[in-house]
């Protein structure tokens, strides 16, 4: 699949996938009061009663508040959603969270003051949702050109079940600095990754033994779910990230200095804490900079 870079190109996907993305919806009157999205009350404190918008046409990467009555509490919930698809038979919302989560596919708007937002928001693009029309109460706003790229590029990636898979490796020396491997199409020090295959710890073990000019065995931590900006790409992609380890106690002199070549390329021994203060890093590979930080 080509990556989305319009609106009519998404539209095309749509198109050729809708059978594909209502498998991967919910019916919005399946939603119960006890779900996540309904016991964020914040949006209940923001929501402002107003001129209800008239039921018409909907574009994607529209913002509106929607409705959910619920008989129990003799009361309606509204919260917001981003429009995706104005299907015949209903309009395909992504929900919207004021709740920072761990899951990988809940993803930052970034420009969510321009998009009518009145808090800091996340958009779900695992929470696909089919709504009828006569929930959509009224428009809050419209994504920014750079937030509905990005989630036009990343739906895709998640109906389709594509994941770009790679393995990172953690190695460390005696003063638990990590290697890092300057990369020039990132333009940031990066861990060293090799894509993973099937036979994927001898794929990593001998890959790394022949980066590193040693014979040494990595250990598998785990594995997690990223989706983020391919800086070499130019495009949002969701990746599929295992994690080895790797320690070199008595590191060998050529592996010495402020930095050092392997197999070509610029390397250096960083702590995490240099890291985090490198800001084109940080830019660039914060998750995975957390997620090595975390696990190793």
């Amino acid at each position: 699949m080509e990556p989305i870079k319009s609106v009519n190109d998404f539209k095309c996907f749509l198109k050729d996938n809708r059978e594909k993305i209502y498998s991967k919806s919910e019916n919005a009157e399946d939603i119960l009061l006890s779900d996540e999205w309904m016991q964020e009350d914040q949006w209940d404190e923001v929501y402002n009663q107003g001129e209800v918008q008239k039921m018409g046409n909907y574009e994607i990467g529209e913002v509106w508040w929607t409705q959910f009555p619920f008989e129990e509490i003799n009361d309606t919930k509204r919260r917001p959603a981003i429009v995706i698809d104005n299907d015949n038979i209903a309009v395909l919302t992504m929900m919207v969270s004021s709740v920072e989560k761990s899951n990988p596919y809940s993803i930052e708007i970034d420009d969510w003051k321009e998009a009518g937002l009145s808090k800091k928001s996340w958009a779900r693009i695992d929470r696909i949702i089919k709504m009828d029309e006569w929930r959509m109460e009224k428009k809050i706003g419209n994504l920014s050109d750079r937030d509905l790229k990005k989630f036009m590029q990343l739906i895709p990636e998640y109906v389709d079940g594509k994941f770009h898979e790679f393995s990172l490796v953690a190695v460390t020396n005696s003063e638990g600095k990590y290697l890092q491997v300057y990369d020039e199409r990132w333009k940031c020090w990066l861990f060293p990754y090799f894509k993973s295959t099937e036979s994927n710890k001898d794929n990593v073990d001998n890959s790394i033994c022949d980066f590193l000019k040693l014979n040494v065995e990595s250990m598998y931590v785990t594995s997690a779910v990223h989706c983020k900006y391919s800086v070499s790409d130019e495009v949002y992609k969701i990746y599929k990230h295992k994690l080895y380890k790797v320690a070199i106690d008595d590191v060998p002199d050529y592996m010495t200095g402020d930095s050092f070549e392997l197999d070509g390329k610029k390397c250096s021994w960083k702590s995490i804490k240099e890291l985090e203060e490198d800001t084109d890093a940080m830019e660039k590979n914060d998750d995975i900079i957390a997620f090595v930080k975390t696990k190793c």
